[in-house]
Formats: structure tokens, C-alpha cells, sequence
């Protein structure tokens, strides 16, 4: 007789069973339904239903619970959401065997995206009323996630300036599908090329064909189409944009260029909570810094003493701004900036070398001679006034080329930023603040590496940019949750 173990199916209890006893006692549903249970969710924004007519709803803590579960454990689907809550213990056991469709988990997260963020602010409520936010040093960084749409389905500047150019030479052109396009799609997007043109592929195609086929009123009409197209693109100073999620925007990913959205945090080095989680469509990091700093300072109501910023938040306005609203960072510099020698220069005459004196309105060089003030330009490009400043005696110098070959003297250009772009220079020069600096990586990084490799989340699950914003905020919160469980599960988390 084999002595092993199998199912027995026609086992019966004496007893209906509790799932109560299913459930450890320090299971993360326990935690999380008293994370819940202590919030008010009227003082955080979230909309109750007024009329009383019909089924009854199903209560908004039950379904933020459902969300908050799902975030915790990297169920992000309403769909894989709805099937968790009848064949996850842990779930039916967090809503009471209440099974609500992935309609009515959307229609939740659709209707109070924007009250998510104050979920996500109390998380940091909680970790700093429980000092696990140190506010001595914290790290900002950002990453590009893709977004919800296909590179396939956007339109081009380039190719609707090539069709633009074939339908001026001969007015031959238009698909039959547009007037019933606009009145099927009257409620989507205002791109108005007709559907079988916005996939890139047939509008490439059209371009390299023949528009004898098409008659001169049609043609008339899709140049129209292709105008307003063309407008769109240039209001907002694109050369593409997707039809899918037009807020997207094209951004350098994994070594390649996709629609993307790009996810900011904020990490406190104490315990690694994030204290600010925000989300934009600009691919460049160089104006996000003190937006971030603000963010971290309204979640936290205090700022850190030191902030540390990855180089490419670099600009000398956010420097400045920084500077004005009482933050300290640390960020590294360009090499070129303010240490760069132009071609055949002397390294002894580069920028750095020459002192400002703001009196007199005047640089001293090297050698103590003045380069006075010449005149002020405004370059659209630059979008700041730029002084510039020469040497009147440079004829005489016996350095004169060792200093600038230019045939008028050395001139030196002044924004309204070098001024916190040196002291910028200065503090990252201090031996102490390099080794401070060298944190930076350990503090924020994991965050990413948190979400892309152990979570998989790679592509947003929503288009726009409110759904994804409120999509980030669920992300970081369930990771804020994961570092108060912890504090939780040892009895020694208070939730005021």
C-alpha cells in the first residue's frame, strides 16, 4: 500500500469554515484593510453616489482596497483584477466575497483618478508621523515607460509635408471615406486624416502613388484635411504625433524612440519611501528639478536638507529657481561649462578664470585688466537675455592670442543663471560633497529597477496623461505600502 498523500474530494466540513481562519494575521490584506479603513475618503476627494434609485453600489472603500491590493501584489488589469477577486483567497476575503466586474473597477479608478494622489500623500503621511523619512538627504530621477500606443498609428509632419507638396502640383486626391470618417469619429481626437491614412504605411504609400484615381473635389478636401493636420503639429511643436494617445510623446527608450511618457520620483534616503511621484510628456529632464523639489516638499510639508539630481536635470534656471525657493542640490555640471577653452585658447584664459565683479559691472581677467559691458542680445533660442562683455584695451596685451584669436578681443558672454551656475561649480568641487554625491544611484535606482524588472511594468495600461499620472501614483503607493507592511507586520506602525 503506497503511503502518500492525495485529494480527497468528497471530503465535507461539520461546519460552514470562516475564511477569517484562511487568512494569517499578518497577511498584506489585513494591512492593507486597515490602511483603508483609517482613511476618509470623502476628506481625500472621492465621489459618493448621490441617487438612491437601483442596485446598490459598491462602496468606494471596497474598491480602493481592491486597487491598492492589486498594485501591492502586480495585478494592474481590471480584467486580471475581477478574475483575482474570486479565485485569490487574500481577495475574497479583502471584499467580503464580493465580486465586482472590471467595469466597475475602471469606472472607480476613471472617476476619482485625481484623488489617487492623496492615497499616495498619505502613505508619506504615515511614513514620516513613523520617522521613516529621515528629510537629511533624498535623490530625484525620472524614467521613460511606453506608452499605450503603436509608432504605426501617428501621423508625420514630414509625410503630410510630402503629400501636401503631390497635392499642390496636381488636385487629384481623396479617399471616399471622409465625410462618413468624421461623423463615425466625431467623438475622438480632432486628427482628421481619414482611418486608412493614419496608419503610416498607407499614408507613405499614398505619397508614392499616383493621384489620377481621385477626383479634384476630393482632392480639394484631404488637402484641407492635411492642412489642419500640419497646423496641429506645428501648435504644439511636434513632428509627430499618435493618434492613439495624443498626449504621448515620441522619446529615446532602450536605446530606440517610441511614445512614452516620462514617470518622475522623488526617494528619501532614510528607508527609501517616495515622497513625490509625477508624470510628464516632455522627454527632457532639464525643467523638471524644482517642479520635483515642490512636489516632495507639498507631499512632506518640509523639505530635505539635500537634494541629489541625476546630470541631466542640469540648467542654470532651475538652479537659480532652487535657489530662490531655499533648496540645496547637488547636481553635476557639463565639463564645458565654465571650464571650456576655445580652439588654440590658453586653459589659463578660459571662462572660469575671469572673476565678476557686480559694482562696477565688470569682469576681471587673469591678468587684472577689466572687460567692460558691450551690449545685451535676446535670442528667441535661448529664451533669456545674454550680456556680453569685452576687452577695449586687448591690443596692448602681450597675452592678447593666448587669450582669445578673435580679431575684436576676448569677449565674454553673461546669463542671468552663471551666477548659481558657479556656486553650483564650487559646491561640487568640496571632496565631502563628492562622496555625498555618490549615493545617488542607491537611493533612487532601486525605485526603477523595483518596477521594471521585478514588477514587469513596462508600457502604461491607460492613455493620457491624468489616467497615466494616476496610474504612477497607484505604482508608488503600492511600493510606499511594501516598505510600511514591513513596519506593519513587527507591530510597530501607528497610522494616526
Amino acid at each position: 500500500m503506497k503511503n502518500e498523500i492525495d485529494a480527497d474530494y468528497s471530503k465535507s466540513f461539520l461546519l460552514p469554515p470562516s475564511i477569517e481562519d484562511w487568512i494569517p494575521q499578518d497577511h498584506p490584506s489585513r494591512f492593507i484593510k486597515e490602511f483603508v479603513d483609517k482613511l476618509d475618503l470623502s476628506e481625500l476627494g472621492f465621489k459618493e453616489r448621490e441617487i438612491q434609485e437601483g442596485r446598490p453600489n459598491y462602496s468606494n472603500k471596497l474598491l480602493l482596497k481592491i486597487w491598492l491590493y492589486g498594485y501591492f501584489e502586480k495585478i494592474y488589469s481590471t480584467r486580471e483584477l475581477e478574475k483575482a477577486c474570486k479565485d485569490r483567497m487574500a481577495l475574497v476575503w479583502l471584499t467580503g466575497m464580493n465580486y465586482p466586474d472590471h467595469n466597475t473597477i475602471w469606472r472607480f479608478f476613471r472617476k476619482n483618478r485625481e484623488c489617487i494622489k492623496n492615497v499616495f500623500k498619505k502613505t508619506v503621511h504615515i511614513a514620516i508621523d513613523n520617522d521613516l523619512v529621515g528629510f537629511a538627504l533624498q535623490a530625484i530621477d525620472g524614467t521613460k515607460i511606453y506608452a499605450n500606443a503603436s509608432k504605426n498609428r501617428a501621423i508625420h509632419k514630414k509625410d503630410l509635408e510630402k503629400l501636401l507638396s503631390k497635392l499642390d502640383e496636381s488636385l487629384d486626391e481623396i479617399v471616399e471615406e471622409i465625410d462618413e470618417t468624421e461623423k463615425k469619429e466625431s467623438s475622438k481626437p480632432s486628427y482628421t486624416l481619414p482611418r486608412r491614412l493614419q496608419n503610416k504605411d498607407n499614408l507613405s504609400k499614398l505619397i508614392t502613388e499616383s493621384l489620377d484615381k481621385y477626383s479634384e473635389s476630393e482632392k480639394r478636401e484631404l488637402k484641407k484635411k492635411v492642412q489642419a493636420n500640419l497646423k496641429e503639429l506645428e501648435d504644439k511643436k511636434k513632428k509627430t504625433l499618435s493618434l492613439t494617445d495624443k498626449e504621448s510623446r515620441m522619446m529615446k527608450n532602450n536605446s530606440s524612440k517610441d511614445y512614452c511618457y516620462n514617470a518622475q520620483g522623488v526617494v528619501d534616503e532614510k528607508n527609501q519611501i517616495i515622497t513625490g511621484a509625477r508624470i510628464t510628456n516632455e522627454e527632457s529632464d532639464h525643467h523638471q528639478m524644482t517642479r520635483m523639489l515642490d512636489e516632495a516638499k507639498a507631499n512632506c510639508n518640509k523639505k530635505s536638507k539635500e537634494t541629489l539630481v541625476d546630470g541631466g536635470y542640469f540648467s542654470g534656471s532651475e538652479l537659480k529657481k532652487a535657489e530662490e525657493k531655499g533648496y540645496s542640490v547637488l547636481t553635476p555640471t557639463p565639463e564645458k561649462v565654465g571650464k571650456s577653452t576655445k580652439k588654440g585658447q590658453n586653459s589659463e584664459f578660459s571662462k572660469s578664470k575671469f572673476k565678476y565683479d557686480p559694482k562696477e559691472d565688470v569682469y576681471i581677467c587673469p591678468l587684472g585688466k577689466k572687460l567692460e559691458y558691450l551690449s545685451t542680445s535676446n535670442r528667441k533660442s535661448r529664451g533669456y537675455p545674454i550680456r556680453k562683455y569685452g576687452c577695449k584695451n586687448y591690443k596692448d596685451c602681450e597675452y592678447r592670442y593666448d587669450c582669445s584669436k578673435d580679431k575684436g578681443g576676448r569677449k565674454i558672454d553673461r546669463t542671468p543663471y552663471d551666477d548659481s551656475i558657479y556656486r553650483q561649480i564650487k559646491k561640487n568641487n568640496l571632496e565631502n560633497n563628492k562622496e555625498i554625491y555618490k549615493k545617488r544611484k542607491q537611493i533612487i535606482e532601486p525605485l526603477f529597477g523595483w518596477i521594471k524588472h521585478n514588477n514587469g511594468f513596462n508600457r502604461w495600461l491607460y492613455r493620457g496623461l491624468k489616467n497615466v499620472d494616476a496610474q504612477w501614483n497607484l505604482i508608488c503607493t503600492g511600493i510606499n505600502l511594501h516598505k510600511l507592511f514591513q513596519v506593519w507586520k513587527e507591530n510597530d506602525l501607528e497610522f494616526g
